[in-house]
């Protein structure tokens, strides 16, 4: 049972992530070089009011899953207090490159195919214009502030999201039976998340990037009840209906239109027959017709390469041709959180 102090503890938390990660945005946009306006047409957007109430609205569901048993109270995921200050530094210091990368005067893409490592082209590139991409410790150490930041503080309770669909489905279930796979887990939130909700399931995490999954070890800490894994999402190494339950956050924007059905084709065929699917991604076209302008816009501001045609595109569609059937859909804020049986 949950009591009107954990309900005030949980507020005053993602109250001051808030306004730790708002005040960072606020910030930013102080240093950084104004934007050319888009030489496109752009659909309707939200205001600031509306995009407020519509977090805050997402916290309060949040709690009242929580107060209903759901699962519980999110725990507070991070490194220690000096450590977090010093990435909060690091994400100021790092900010001039990134305003150089957007503007085209500091020319550092990453050069597919051209280290003999074995990782595909289209993941050797400098998405969101951050340094390094997704291949350094630098990257790894700056991507959960940068994040957290793009969303004032409303990313990790929108990956938080996932954990509704699955709670429903584990009822009369026992945790402990349970094989998990977090496809993309880069820097382990959701993994964490999970493992926070219920620490008896066998869970995977796997990824392309060695530094994002050292960076989840860490947060996650050492336990034999998750396992991270380099490997790619359109090649997982699992067994046919060898799982129960697949998830992913993030990561379906990223991928270009064939290698992401490659992906979506992968979790159908890893996940057990009654098995659950969630994916956590962007709204899409349609989603939220109020909102569609800020999906024409993400991409001219960020280096998002593939974003676009996802966005106009449909999951669901592309979940129906790998043989998932819905069911369930909630946008949050910003993403769309939907789960599928095979």
């Amino acid at each position: 049972m949950v009591s009107p102090l954990d309900r005030l503890s949980y507020a005053a938390q993602q109250t001051a992530r808030v306004a730790w990660y708002a005040g960072h945005y606020a910030a930013g946009r102080r240093l950084l070089k104004p934007m050319p306006k888009p030489d496109f047409a752009i659909g309707p957007t939200p205001s600031r009011a509306e995009l407020t109430a519509d977090m805050r609205a997402l916290f309060q569901r949040e709690w009242r899953d929580v107060a209903a048993g759901l699962y519980p109270a999110p725990r507070l995921l991070g490194p220690e207090p000096a450590e977090f200050l010093r990435r909060s530094l690091l994400y100021f210091r790092d900010l001039p490159q990134v305003d150089a990368r957007r503007h085209g005067t500091l020319d550092e893409e990453l050069p597919p195919g051209t280290q003999a490592d074995g990782l595909p082209d289209y993941y050797r590139q400098n998405f969101h214009f951050q340094s390094d991409g997704w291949l350094s410790d630098h990257s790894a150490a700056l991507y959960d502030t940068q994040v957290e930041v793009l969303f004032t503080g409303a990313a990790d309770v929108m990956r938080r999201r996932a954990l509704a669909p699955v709670a429903t489905w584990l009822a009369g279930r026992n945790q402990r039976d349970v094989r998990g796979l977090d496809v993309g887990c880069g820097t382990g939130r959701l993994l964490a998340a999970l493992n926070g909700a219920w620490p008896g399931m066998r869970l995977t995490g796997i990824d392309l990037s060695k530094p994002y999954l050292e960076e989840a070890r860490r947060l996650i800490g050492r336990t034999a009840r998750v396992k991270l894994e380099e490997a790619a999402a359109e090649s997982l190494p699992f067994g046919e209906a060898s799982l129960d339950l697949v998830v992913s956050s993030f990561l379906l924007h990223e991928l270009p239109k064939e290698i992401r059905a490659k992906v979506i084709a992968e979790m159908a065929r890893a996940v057990k027959p009654g098995g659950l699917v969630v994916i956590v991604d962007s709204l899409q076209k349609g989603d939220r017709p109020d909102w569609d302008g800020l999906l024409d816009l993400f991409p001219h501001y960020f280096h998002e390469p593939y974003y676009a045609e996802y966005v106009g595109s449909s999951l669901e569609e592309g979940a129906a041709a790998a043989g998932l059937r819905p069911v369930s859909t909630e946008n949050a804020f910003l993403s769309k959180v939907t789960s599928f049986k095979r």
